[in-house]
């Protein structure tokens, strides 16, 4: 489809401004959770904050990229904005922690089509090769989102309110959808249903598809218990604010973004297999370092240098596994592997953490100090399996195998 270059540039900047959104509100809530428990009760809830949003984007994200594939991209994307939005108010009204979770859910039903859709219209629009660089861009995005996130959710819960986290999707997403109803055409990525089930069954047999998807269930579970727990360690046991809480974070989003960009400028001379396991065993030994000394610097910068290269690299070679007609569904299946992680990690770390729904705020946990240090310890063990699959399962010469 010919979509001038113009055209293209600003439906670019709208889908990254999405993108900015989803990615803000998984950061910029990490630093206002402990300061929602001290207000709402319901700290045996905590990690259900972040639990109740990633569960309910898991059944609808391969979802969302088959309907993208059957019905276009605009009318898809647009859908999940809107929810998301919507969702977004619903938590800035919440009146309880059971409130507020609900509406996390709905947030999270449209957060789903947001990180997913942009990643697929990008294949529609640029080739490989640029797309490529434009991964490098996502990634920026994704980073600065990540490093402004914890900053402004710790500023506007001191300064404001816990709620602002919220309002602030508002008007943005607004102008989001605005953009993309205008400029993308309704017939983007639409297709005939061509693609039978046994053809997308076909995807999981691909070696690289099973390394990425495998591998993802403990990256996403690692990723979330760091981004989730450490702000309870800053907070609840260190005593720092909310503040502190986010300043912790961003030696971990910095290094993400450099390295996704430098992945995005040497995949074609290195290698992504060389750069996928790079970055698994990289993360792997900053986890190692942040469970031994939980908010240091250098465990999390590793930790970030390598989901820099790793996720970066697994949002291109997945669609490269796949035709046309399955690059949704193939998107969708790598981040659903890694959001399953996410939200089955965090139920784990947060019985062993001892959050029980009984439990009002951190206080009733007997020796949360060592449930952090036993949370971290399953974050490393995560990051070792991950590193594990992606070194046994990955192919070593490529893109192994594109279904046909």
């Amino acid at each position: 489809m010919d979509i001038s270059p113009r055209r293209r540039r600003a439906i670019t900047a709208a889908l990254l401004l999405g993108t900015f959104l989803a990615s803000l509100e998984v950061m910029v809530v990490t630093p206002a959770v402990p300061v929602v428990v001290s207000e709402l009760g319901g700290a045996g809830l905590y990690p259900w904050v972040f639990t109740a949003y990633i569960l309910a984007k898991v059944p609808l994200m391969p979802l969302y990229g088959r309907w993208s594939d059957r019905f276009g991209r605009r009318d898809t994307y647009l859908l999940g904005l809107t929810i998301f939005v919507l969702g977004s108010i619903a938590c800035a009204v919440a009146t309880s922690m059971e409130g507020l979770i609900a509406a996390r859910a709905v947030q999270g039903m449209g957060g789903a089509a947001l990180v997913i859709l942009t990643m697929t219209i990008f294949g529609d629009l640029y080739p490989v090769a640029e797309r490529t660089r434009m991964q490098g861009l996502f990634s920026l995005v994704w980073g600065v989102s990540s490093l402004l996130g914890p900053l402004v959710g710790g500023w506007l819960t001191e300064m404001w309110s816990w709620r602002s986290v919220f309002w602030i999707n508002v008007v943005p997403g607004l102008g989001a959808a605005a953009t993309i109803a205008l400029l993308v055409p309704p017939k983007l990525g639409r297709r005939e249903a061509t693609a039978a089930m046994p053809e997308f069954m076909r995807l999981f047999k691909v070696p690289t598809q099973q390394a990425i998807l495998g591998s993802g269930l403990f990256i996403g579970a690692a990723l979330t218990g760091v981004i989730a727990y450490l702000p309870v360690q800053i907070q609840a046991v260190n005593h720092g604010s909310a503040i502190d809480a986010g300043i912790a974070l961003i030696p971990l989003s910095i290094a993400w973004t450099i390295t996704a960009n430098v992945a995005g400028r040497v995949v074609e001379q290195v290698g992504f297999q060389n750069l996928a396991r790079l970055g698994v065993i990289t993360s792997t030994v900053g986890a190692v370092l942040a469970t031994e000394w939980p908010g240091a610097q250098p465990g999390l910068i590793l930790f970030g240098v390598g989901m820099g290269f790793t996720i970066s690299i697994f949002n291109v070679a997945c669609q490269e596994c796949a035709p046309p007609t399955l690059r949704g569904t193939a998107t969708s299946l790598a981040m659903v592997s890694r959001s399953i992680g996410a939200g089955v990690g965090m139920v784990i770390f947060g019985l062993l953490a001892g959050f029980e729904p009984g439990v009002a705020d951190f206080s009733g946990i007997d020796d949360l100090a060592g449930s952090m240090s036993t949370i971290f310890t399953a974050i490393t063990r995560c990051m070792a399996l991950a590193a594990f699959i992606v070194v046994a399962r990955l192919p070593r010469d490529g893109v192994d195998t594109i279904v046909q």
